[in-house]
């Protein structure tokens, strides 16, 4: 999970699954509201929390629902579950504590009671070492990846983008399906490759793809057998 958008569309479409209606709330206090049954029952709030409505009666397990519903959701967004601080980090003002800091760039982690650890990278004000232009992360990776840059570690050109990964990825896999040419020792470092890019980019792996089976094959198999 790289932001909380990633979050919310998967969130609301499984909560649309189980039969709650969300809506866009009117409120600069929630995010959210959450329907069920035509009622108003719950408010998602923009601090990640969910309250009930205190004027409607709803039974207990079905606001579980909606929090173990939340819960799974951003396991399965790739929160980051596993501590990756120590108490030998520098602990921060904010109850963050430093991962590493390089060329006025400071890379900090601090716990969140439902996406488990958020990340954050932020300059170093010149004036006063205040944080200035911060920006939060919930994948390790690319937390990482951006304190990297940001700090001049890493040097941005050297870089695919996201983007540029997936149609990497898309027209390596065509190469592997319809290249019948291509060498033994070519093959296998596509699929080096493929598998690399599909750790980076994690939702690639098992995507449907565009190859169309049985016009490709289908009339030579069925001459073979007879068919």
């Amino acid at each position: 999970m790289r932001s909380k958008i990633d979050f919310y569309k998967q969130f609301f479409e499984q909560l649309s699954r189980r039969g709650f209606e969300v809506k866009r709330s009117d409120s600069s206090d929630y995010l959210a509201d959450i329907y069920y049954k035509k009622q108003l029952i719950a408010f998602y709030t923009k601090a990640d929390t969910i309250e009930k409505n205190p004027f409607v009666a709803v039974k207990d397990k079905v606001l579980n629902l909606i929090n173990d519903t939340a819960r799974t959701t951003a396991v399965r967004a790739g929160i980051c579950s596993e501590r990756p601080f120590t108490d030998a980090n520098e602990k921060l003002p904010n109850g963050s504590y430093k991962l590493a800091e390089y060329n006025g760039v400071v890379l900090s982690c601090k716990f969140h009671h439902l996406f488990d650890y958020v990340f954050s990278t932020y300059r170093l004000g010149p004036e006063n070492d205040q944080a200035v232009q911060r920006q939060f992360f919930y994948n390790k990776e690319a937390a990482t990846q951006n304190f990297a840059i940001r700090s001049g570690l890493v040097d941005e050109k050297a870089l695919f983008s996201e983007t540029e990964l997936m149609v990497l990825h898309s027209n390596l896999v065509k190469l592997t399906l319809l290249d019948n040419n291509l060498a033994n020792d070519d093959m296998i470092s596509v699929g080096q490759m493929i598998d690399k890019i599909e750790d980076i980019v994690p939702e690639l792996k098992g995507r449907d793809y565009d190859f169309d089976f049985e016009g490709e094959f289908r009339q030579d198999m069925d001459a073979e057998i007879g068919g």
